[in-house]
């Protein structure tokens, strides 16, 4: 499976690294996030979870997806990004093993603390290979993306069906 994703990630072809990254973060977040569609100047956000703070505050987790070498500045980076978007985390999918000073970087940031759960870390690290390996995005309160549409019938769908 490795040499698959890996596949991906080595194509020229811009759109292919984008499904790389679109797997990775739906796969990681069990489809409960949405991806940054934009290509190119996304400002370090590739997709969006949700969490809550309490029960009427939802904040947004940021996730950032590299294939390519890492260091402790793509995690600098993302720390910005957390406090740009006034997020409760941000979780670092890499394709390569994160260094010694990328977790210091990562611990350094913190913890975030939901009302009446347990702190987690604010800057989080998971590996491709944690991925594949089962890993999953384990936040308290995670909130749903997506919600089912009700049916609605209009005036005009009665009229013209009623007819």
């Amino acid at each position: 499976m490795f040499k698959l994703v890996d596949a991906l990630i080595h194509k020229k072809d811009d759109r292919v690294r984008k499904e790389f990254e679109k797997w990775a973060i739906l796969t990681y977040s069990d489809n409960s996030a949405v991806i940054n569609e934009k290509k190119g100047a996304d400002k370090g956000i590739d997709g969006v979870a949700y969490t809550r703070k309490s029960q009427t505050e939802v904040l947004p987790v940021m996730i950032s997806v590299k294939s390519g070498k890492v260091n402790a500045a793509v995690i600098r980076d993302l720390r910005g990004v957390i406090g740009r978007e006034n997020a409760a985390c941000g979780i670092l999918i890499t394709r390569n093993e994160p260094t010694a000073p990328m977790r210091q970087e990562a611990k350094a940031a913190g913890q975030f603390k939901p009302e009446n759960f347990a702190a987690f870390d604010k800057l989080q690290i998971v590996t491709v290979q944690e991925i594949l390996d089962g890993a999953r995005m384990n936040l308290p309160l995670r909130e749903e993306v997506t919600k089912r549409a009700q049916k609605v019938k209009s005036e005009n769908q009665i009229k013209m069906f009623g007819e």
